[in-house]
Formats: C-alpha cells, structure tokens, sequence
C-alpha cells in the first residue's frame, strides 16, 4: 500500500520505489514512535543541540527508507545512509572510548553491506538472464527461480550484512563497545529499530528468494541464534554497569527473534515481527532509565543503585515494570512474543531435529 514510484536512474531501470505491507508497517510505526522519544530525550542535550537533531533526523530518515523501499538499489542506498550520522552521533556525543567503539561498528557493517550490494547486483542479473528484462523491484525478483549453487553463497553474503546489524553471535562484538559509548538518544533508534532492519531483511529477501539454502542453512543458523540467547544472558549477568548489562540482554533477546524467523512457521513469524516491537518498546524503555539514573545518582554501577524505591518511587515502579516486561512475565508484551517464538519453534521441522534443544536453549 501507499506506493511510491519514480524512475531514479532510467538507464539501469533503477526507481525510487516505496511502499508498506504489513510486516512493514510495524516497523514504520516502532520507528516513528522511537524517533519521537529520542527526540524529546535529546532535548537535554546541551552541545551543539542543531547538529545534533539534524543527524538524528538523517538516522530516522534512513532507517524508514530501509523499512519501506522496494527496489534492491534503493534498500542498499538507506541502509547506507544509516550509517553515516550514527558515526557522527556516537563520535562526538558519545562517552569512553567513542571512536573506537563506532569505527569498529561501521567497519563490520560496511563490510557485511558491500557483500550484500555483490549479491543484490547479481540477483539482478540473474533475472535479466532469465527474463531479458533488468529490474531490482523486490516484488519482480522474489518469483525468480534461483539455482542451488549461486542461492547458497547469496544466501551467505545478505547473511552476513543482517546478520551483523541484528547482530547474531558470534557477530556480536561490536554491540557492547558501541552501546555503552552511544548517547541514550541515538541508542533509543540502534537498540529499537536499526537492529531490526537486519531481521527484516530475513524476512523480506532471504526467505522468499532463497528456500533451498533456508532448507539447508537453517537449522545452523538457529543453532547460532539459540547460543546467543544463553550467551548474551551470561555477559549480562557478569556485568557491573547497568548500561552494558542491558546492552548484552539486548544480545540475547535479538537471538530469540532470529530463531522464530527461521522456525519458517506462523507462530514463529509471528512471534518475531510482535518480539521486534516489544523489544524496541522495552529496550528503549530501559535504557532511558538509565540515563534517568545517571543523571540523577551519578553512577552506572549497580553497586552504587541501592535505596531506589524510598529515593525515587515513580521511576523504581517504572523500572520494575518494563524489567518484568523484558523477562517475560505473563500479561505483559514481552511474554506473548516469546511464548509464540517457542510455540513456532517447537513445532519446526526446519531444524533437523534440533527443535527440542533449541527450545530448552531458550
């Protein structure tokens, strides 16, 4: 719906195409909603506050694009430009060692990107072969019958770009460093939807043009997810800054997400698209108060967060409140996303078997 069309570059049949379905128009309504938080969040912001917003507004801006675009080139454009002013942001805005932690980030995602754009412009070429017709409309190119060979190493090169955006363990290690560097504005956006653009990639490009390699992959694939939810819930416990502790939570609940798409069944999907908003919702939610409790203790260090419920009641009631949410306590939104996600991945037959144990995993 509400489609977009315009010739872009009329030579190479490329167009600014945009348009919503309904897995995409969560993402379009999670994006938004988040933008307006962090928005209203940076408000405090006291350097340089223009720049500031004009950055984050560039961020919102691709991260929509990357939710609504319809045409392989375009996709690969918006993804891109996320990138660009979240070097920024975290750059000069950022705490610790800022530069470090989002070097390292755009290097991992601009490499998973260009091995994606590889596999994009070969796709392409693919349908031109077989149709005498060039064209990057997702919409044309999900028909298209790929043979084995070329669907396993393009199933492997868009892989490895959604994979380190989400990111999956063990494409992970960026995320500690450039969470607790970021400022809590931009890590509203990051945590709540740029992760999700990579498990919306799966769900847009991998599943319907690549099912041999999903049939053969998948079970491996969930096999990682599974060991990155027990592993990110692992590092969180260690963890002594509040920051970092849901940043490596953050690591586990992405798992959970990545094994119900590739369950390959209703309640898995299901479970995931709903889990992607939750998340977004929850882990925006908790870093926030973290910057609440920052700035009013002075001190991430939960050894220094004592006495909470006497000091501030509305913010310990609000705390415990979307805690109990990120664990998945029946009746609150975390629960419903997980318990489908488990459902559809019991009842997987994509999995070889594994079902059982990445069940118990999660």
């Amino acid at each position: 719906q509400f489609v977009e069309d315009f010739k872009w570059i009329p030579m190479l049949n490329i167009h600014y195409l945009l348009g919503v379905d309904g897995i995409s128009i969560w993402m379009v309504s999670l994006t938004t909603l988040l933008s307006s938080v962090a928005i209203f969040y940076g408000l405090r912001q006291k350097e340089n506050l223009r720049f500031f917003m004009i950055l984050l507004l560039v961020l919102e801006a691709g991260t929509l694009g990357v939710f609504l675009s319809l045409d392989t080139i375009l996709f690969y454009v918006f993804w891109e430009l996320m990138l660009v002013p979240t070097y920024f942001l975290i750059g000069i805005w950022g705490e610790g060692d800022r530069i470090y932690a989002t070097t390292k980030f755009v290097i991992y995602t601009l490499v998973g990107s260009l091995l994606m754009l590889v596999a994009m412009v070969a796709l392409s070429f693919v349908h031109y072969n077989v149709t005498h017709h060039l064209t990057f409309d997702i919409r044309d190119l999900q028909y298209l019958n790929i043979d084995h060979n070329t669907q396993i190493w393009m199933f492997l090169f868009f892989f490895i770009a959604f994979a380190i955006k989400i990111p999956i363990f063990p494409f992970h290690s960026w995320l500690p460093h450039t969470y607790v560097a970021c400022p809590i504005p931009v890590l509203i956006l990051l945590t709540g939807v740029m992760s999700k653009t990579g498990a919306y990639g799966f769900i847009r490009f991998v599943i319907p043009l690549f099912p041999e390699a999903m049939n053969m992959m998948g079970w491996f694939v969930g096999g990682m997810a599974a060991v990155g939810m027990v592993y990110g819930a692992w590092a969180a416990i260690a963890q002594k800054d509040i920051k970092s502790l849901v940043a490596w939570s953050s690591v586990s609940h992405l798992g959970f997400i990545v094994l119900g798409i590739f369950a390959l069944t209703d309640q898995g999907m299901e479970g995931s698209i709903l889990q992607m908003v939750n998340h977004g919702i929850i882990a925006s939610a908790l870093f926030i108060i973290v910057g609440f409790l920052e700035e009013k203790v002075g001190s991430r260090n939960l050894e220094n967060l004592r006495g909470l419920r006497k000091a501030m009641p509305f913010l310990y009631g609000a705390f415990m409140l979307i805690t109990m949410a990120a664990l998945g306590l029946p009746g609150l939104n975390g629960f419903v996303g997980e318990f489908l996600i488990l459902v559809g991945v019991w009842t997987s037959n994509a999995f070889n078997g594994y079902s059982g144990i990445y069940v118990l995993f999660g």
